[in-house]
């Protein structure tokens, strides 16, 4: 039997190569492994985190928009037109609900609430509005109000729901000869969500908001001519308030709203007498809503807006009858198509 020896000092030389190799061969296999037990399980509940986030933003997002459009109208305290009301339709998987006080005590309050399930998700909403004011004036009042609202939309992939409370201050003014109404309101609060995404989580994060709205409504009377504006600004803003570990950390919103408009109405009389009435006008209405915080690129903000105006003629035959012509031109200023038309009718009573 023949036995090879290999010196010592070519062995040792030989070491330092095969630890080089067997290192080269080793270590991309351990560094997958590491990636495959820890950073997975990073990149998976980052994941998540930008989930949460995104629910957490569309939440925050329809809510504003609930809020602003269920403002109570102010100017009926003033023109006195109006009156307590209760309307409810309810069915098996659908109902609305509306409630209102009188306009004249001066303390007043509505309800809103509403609910449908459609067999995949089930969605409620209710809003409640009282408030107390006096008279500062025969033409302006000053008050406080409290409004609370709650919105939960249940679905298979999530589950969300949020309820707030706001208060704050409100003015009223009516032009001293015109059915004209301007008024405001400022409103601070908070809110409490919970947010349940894909995954077994769930988050009940806390919220900050605000509403500033500023509108005006009614009508200016010159003779045979009436117009009609129309003006609405609003911003509202929700901000989640971070604790400890939370990770939607610092995250909010904001929005705003403009809408403005004109409309008039002039009767004219032909030699016969017959009234002719001309009608128009124009309206143009703008949303912005912009969110900030983490992961504020992945959502950008949203910007929309939308005109339109409007031509009709109206007046009566010899025969009695009644003839109304009206033509609109809308979607001016948007990505979208224009649209117009034109729609002409002819009406006589025997």
């Amino acid at each position: 039997m023949n036995v090879i020896h290999v010196p010592k000092a070519m062995y040792l030389a030989a070491f330092p190569q095969m630890a080089v190799s067997l290192a080269r061969c080793v270590l991309p296999t351990v560094l997958i492994a590491v990636v495959a037990l820890f950073g997975m399980g990073d990149m998976s509940s980052r994941a998540d985190t930008a989930e949460t986030r995104r629910l957490m933003h569309q939440l925050q997002k329809t809510r504003l928009d609930n809020l602003i459009r269920h403002q109570p109208e102010l100017a009926a305290l003033l023109s006195g037109v109006g009156s307590g009301a209760l309307n409810a339709d309810v069915t098996d998987d659908h109902g609305v609900l509306h409630f209102s006080s009188g306009v004249d005590a001066p303390l007043w309050a509505r309800v809103i609430g509403r609910w449908d399930d459609n067999g995949k998700r089930k969605v409620k909403y209710g809003f409640g509005a009282m408030g107390l004011h006096t008279y500062v004036t025969p033409t302006l009042v000053v008050g406080g109000m409290i409004e609370a609202d709650y919105l939960s939309q249940a679905g298979a992939q999530s589950d969300r729901a949020g309820g707030g409370v706001m208060a704050g201050s409100y003015f009223l003014a009516r032009h001293a000869n015109q059915p004209l109404f301007v008024e405001g309101r400022l409103l601070r609060g908070r809110a409490s969500h919970s947010i349940r995404g894909s995954g077994d989580g769930a988050l009940w994060p806390d919220t900050r908001r605000g509403l500033a709205q500023l509108k005006l409504t009614g009508q200016l009377r010159y003779g045979v001519t009436t117009l009609t504006p129309s003006f609405l600004a609003s911003y509202a803003t929700d901000d989640v308030l971070p604790r400890g570990s939370d990770p939607l950390g610092v995250q909010g919103i904001q929005q705003r709203q403009m809408q403005l408009g004109l409309e008039f109405r002039h009767t004219l009389r032909e030699a016969n007498g017959a009234p002719i009435i001309l009608t128009g006008g124009g309206a143009f209405s703008r949303t912005s809503t912009r969110r900030f915080g983490h992961d504020a690129l992945a959502l950008p903000g949203q910007r929309s807006g939308s005109g339109r105006v409007s031509l009709g003629i109206r007046f009566s035959t010899q025969a009695g009858g009644s003839i109304a012509i009206d033509s609109f031109w809308g979607g001016l200023g948007t990505y979208a198509p224009e649209n117009y038309g034109l729609k002409a009718g002819y009406d006589i009573r025997f």
